[in-house]
């Protein structure tokens, strides 16, 4: 059994070492020539798993460490005959926690009303989901739109349109990029739905690059400060729209879903079902190996009522990653870095991405001094995702 794997996957020499020949190389350049005699192929985001790449190797099973799958291929694999897998729900809670993190920014810089109360969710998915959950939670109206959901029947929501979902305080985007279909989301976010966006609006935008317009974001955003932008997604990435980045209120390089467990959970998915199809034992170690967080809450933090959006700014810090970015993103000229050095390009790039895969979800963040904490913050923190452990 031969198994070439992106060397960058998380913890993926301790989770598929057991199962065979592991084989690591940087992901963005496996080629057709690395998989000539491997059994199986585990990629992230990073890498076009197509016709091109595979056809002509000994390949039967394709796992991606991400929940979207927009890189593959699928259909190609189906007549191929070869096996594909993905972890979709494994970065879940880490992607609302991301929300949950630049709300909380957003609201404690007031770029957004505190009385605000209405968030709408695009595609209620795992993330979208278990988002409109954890906000419900925090005794917001949850307004969710997710046509294909709402036409199979799917009872967990009472799915609304478009134009109900819009017209909120918050919209957040996740959505997968589809380009088929009556239900497309490839520029679904377009100049006519960006324009109904409410003067004063939160968007939150962690699904794919290719579903929004940034041209017409870019547009509405150089008309006026009435629309706050929390941006991880671009349409040509790594090559970021440096003019949008700028202009977003928050800018990240596409981080939302890492986090340690969020990774860790995506590879044991997939060695689970790499294992399951080869017939093979299974053996992983128990835990991820993470010590979890602590955050000590400071007696200030309690003075208004907003303490547990403090808390999740402070967990997050998702304010330094957007100083970095964007300072990053100013003083490179994609194109002529493009012309000069594409990889190295990439490479900064994927660089600033790197230290955010230590980030700790709320689940394993230990919460000093939380005899300052009220029960009512207590309440709502749980509802956002920490542990009644984490508060002792």
């Amino acid at each position: 059994m031969r198994i070439v794997a992106d060397q960058e996957i998380f913890a993926v020499d301790r989770i598929f070492q057991r199962l065979g020949d592991l084989v690591l190389l940087p992901g963005r350049s496996i080629a057709r020539a690395d998989l000539e005699h491997a059994d199986a192929l585990i990629v992230r985001s990073i890498l076009k798993v197509n016709r091109e790449l595979l056809e002509g190797t000994s390949v039967q099973f394709v796992g991606t460490a991400t929940s979207g799958a927009d890189h593959v291929d699928t259909q190609w694999l189906r007549e191929a005959g070869i096996v594909f897998a993905h972890s979709r729900g494994a970065n879940a809670p880490a992607v609302a926690e991301y929300c949950l993190g630049a709300l909380a920014r957003l609201l404690l810089e007031r770029r957004i009303d505190p009385k605000a109360r209405r968030i709408g969710i695009f595609g209620a998915g795992a993330i979208g989901s278990l988002l409109a959950h954890r906000m419900h939670a925090l005794d917001f109206e949850v307004v969710v739109c997710d046509p294909p959901l709402a036409e199979a029947g799917q009872a967990e929501f009472d799915y609304q349109s478009m134009d109900a979902a819009l017209d909120c305080d918050i919209v957040s985007l996740h959505v997968p990029l589809t380009f088929a279909g009556g239900h497309a989301t490839a520029g679904m976010f377009g100049a006519e739905a960006i324009a109904r966006l409410r003067p004063g609006a939160a968007l939150l935008h962690t699904s794919r690059g290719g579903v929004v317009d940034e041209q017409a974001l870019l547009n509405r955003l150089a008309s006026g400060p009435d629309l706050h932008c929390v941006i991880d997604v671009w349409e040509n990435e790594p090559f970021v729209n440096a003019a949008l980045a700028a202009r977003a209120t928050l800018a990240t390089p596409h981080i939302a879903g890492y986090s340690v467990q969020a990774k860790w959970k995506a590879g044991l998915i997939l060695a689970r079902q790499l294992a399951a199809h080869f017939r093979l034992p299974h053996s992983v170690p128990a835990t991820s190996g993470g010590s979890g967080a602590n955050l000590t809450i400071q007696p200030e933090w309690t003075r208004d009522g907003m303490c547990h959006w403090r808390i999740m700014n402070h967990c997050m810090r998702l304010h330094e990653l957007n100083v970095q970015f964007k300072d990053w993103t100013a003083a490179v000229d994609p194109d002529s870095e493009f012309k000069k050095s594409p990889e190295q390009f990439t490479l900064e790039f994927d660089r600033m991405r790197k230290p955010i895969l230590r980030r700790q979800e709320f689940s394993a963040t230990r919460l000093s001094a939380a005899e300052l904490l009220t029960e009512n913050e207590r309440h709502l923190l749980r509802g956002a995702g920490f542990t009644h452990q984490a508060m002792r």
